[in-house]
């Protein structure tokens, strides 16, 4: 099972440099596609955990789509906060695949514009375009939850007007949710079972337990081999590793099975090579004088390299930053960035193709609010 951590607010890439320019961080759609082709094609399952109070409609949507297409086995476990688009999100797995810790909490609400969101003169016609966008975005989430959850729309879209937080009950009785994850150290009560069905259930067991030869009988048919497995001897190396040789008694020769492939030097300097699981060669211990010299100057040489590579290395978030900054605009955009002192706004859904300004100050809707407070509260305990 893969384990994918979406623990930031939901961002697209082009406002990376500006989180990080902050000292946030986020994720995107692209981080996703990163991870699912990343992922072991043999790999079948993804446990998705969640903690992100939600951000940008368009990249959470890309990221419930992809996270569904993968053809994956989806779970999603809500392990602090889960509000507006990573709600969405999380139902990406099937309800008996959604949990949440005892004290996590979510929180849905209805699309909303900010107050300042639009640098512009408003018309009685682009407030009517605004609203029927708005109404458009709400009426999708609002299918989106109710097929997801399988519970009526006017329960629904009740809680999406409060707009306020709820547990793991109201959770579980709106659909989001199927279980709550138990405390891993509570008390585990046991079932009573009386004696006589304990040994009842171990006489049925020692019945049908297969004896020793017929378990190696058995092995024998399924693996295609005459004799079970010789116990072995375990020969730890001059270097400490350990190499394991089927032979109960005496000294190892070639022809004898053994584990793991490789060369060993043992404590009386004699090298095994042990190939496909078998001895292949015993070498006796000689001067080798010259050898020794020729590796020796062969791993001054590589760690010359090694030296020079690490001396000129960047890290990978170096790299990162760096092309994204060439991205942007190179040195130029950086200076003029890092004197804006930009501070992301909060996570509301764009109207139209209007952007909010970034000298508007920060909106103070009662969504906005709460969401800064629960990430205020996440900053000042991560930062003790």
């Amino acid at each position: 099972m893969a384990k994918l951590f979406i623990n930031k607010d939901i961002a697209a890439d082009a406002d990376k440099m500006r989180y990080w320019l902050s000292g946030d961080d986020c994720v995107s759609f692209s981080d996703i596609q990163g991870f699912l082709s990343w992922m072991d094609p043999y790999d079948n399952s993804i446990e998705v955990e969640l903690h992100s109070c939600g951000g940008d409609c368009i990249e959470g949507y890309a990221i419930y789509d992809a996270l569904r297409a993968s053809g994956k086995e989806i779970s999603c476990t809500v392990v602090g906060l889960c509000a507006s688009m990573a709600t969405v999100i999380l139902l990406a797995a099937p309800i008996e695949r959604r949990k949440m810790y005892q004290h996590a909490q979510l929180l849905i609400h209805e699309p909303y514009c900010p107050k300042g969101a639009f640098n512009e003169d408003l018309t009685i016609g682009s407030l009517q375009e605004k609203m029927n966008f708005l109404n458009q975005e709400r009426n999708k989430m609002l299918s989106l939850y109710v097929e997801r959850t399988g519970k009526a729309q006017e329960e629904i879209e009740a809680q999406m007007i409060a707009g306020s937080w709820f547990g793991s009950d109201k959770a579980v009785e709106l659909g989001f949710i199927s279980s709550v994850m138990p405390a891993m150290s509570a008390k585990v009560e046991k079932p009573v079972i009386n004696n006589q069905t304990i040994k009842t259930e171990m006489k049925e067991k020692e019945e049908k337990k297969p004896t020793v030869a017929e378990a190696f009988r058995m092995l024998g048919v399924a693996l295609g081999i005459s004799k079970p497995e010789a116990s072995g001897m375990v020969i730890t190396t001059s270097t400490g590793e350990e190499l394991t040789v089927e032979r109960e008694e005496g000294e190892i020769q070639v022809g004898d099975t053994a584990s793991p492939d490789g060369e060993f030097v043992l404590e009386d300097g004699r090298t095994v090579v042990v190939t496909d699981g078998v001895i292949t060669e015993i070498k006796e211990p000689g001067s080798g004088g010259e050898d020794v010299e020729a590796l020796q100057s062969r791993i001054e040489e590589l760690e010359r390299q090694v030296s020079d590579l690490t001396a000129n290395a960047k890290s990978e978030d170096e790299i990162r930053i760096l092309s994204m900054v060439e991205k942007a605009g190179g040195e130029s955009w950086l200076r003029k960035a890092a004197a804006s002192h930009y501070t992301p706004p909060l996570r509301s859904t764009q109207v139209g193709n209007k952007k909010p300004d970034s000298n508007i100050s920060t909106s103070n809707s009662k969504i906005d609010r709460m969401l800064a407070e629960k990430r205020e509260k996440f900053k000042q305990r991560y930062n003790k």
